[in-house]
């Protein structure tokens, strides 16, 4: 009788607020044949724009969004052979509770949430004002970013995830680090 295993895959998190450089870095990884989930809230905040809705009008329903389609990711992980037996997400399930956090949303569910998701590694990205531009989705003024930044290092510190900070390079340098540091 044969085993069917699941693959075990380490998760990391490129975590941090808009405009840091974490989706550049992604990409970059991608590059390198490594296995990397989107930035699941882009789509969906296209999506509510479309029916006139935007994060700070219908915030818990936009999150409850992005949490179905983070948690699909996180679940994906396992079933897929991946190089290194690594996959990386470009933000993690936490940073919704950290986004409702910062606005005073939060409630004892999305506080919970953080404690089921667990990730094997967070590169934190901190605000970094030279790279930092506005875009159709991205529309916090870099102030903006670097207000959310603190909720996001205390939710993943919270869950007891470790944390490394990733240090302003370029992105070449950005994905050496990364890879140097990875478990």
């Amino acid at each position: 009788m044969s085993v069917v295993r699941k693959n075990i895959n380490k998760r990391i998190v490129l975590a941090g607020g808009p405009g840091t450089g974490k989706t550049s870095v992604i990409n970059a990884l991608k590059k390198e044949r490594f296995y990397c989930f989107e930035e699941a809230a882009r789509e969906i905040f296209d999506e509510f724009k479309l029916k006139g809705l935007e994060f700070k009008t219908d915030p818990i329903r936009i999150s409850e969004n992005i949490f179905h389609k983070r948690k699909y990711d996180f679940e994906s992980a396992n079933i897929l052979d991946c190089k290194e037996s690594i996959v990386f997400y470009d933000r993690g399930i936490h940073e919704i509770t950290a986004y409702l956090n910062s606005i005073g949303k939060s409630s004892k569910y999305w506080d919970g949430l953080p404690y089921k998701y667990n990730y094997d590694l967070i590169f934190l990205f901190e605000p970094w004002k030279e790279i930092y531009k506005k875009d159709k989705n991205r529309i916090e003024d870099f102030s903006d970013a670097r207000k959310i930044s603190p909720f996001i290092f205390e939710v993943y510190k919270q869950s007891g995830v470790n944390i490394i900070k990733v240090p302003n390079l370029s992105i070449k340098e950005r994905v050496k680090f990364i890879l140097n540091n990875l478990p």
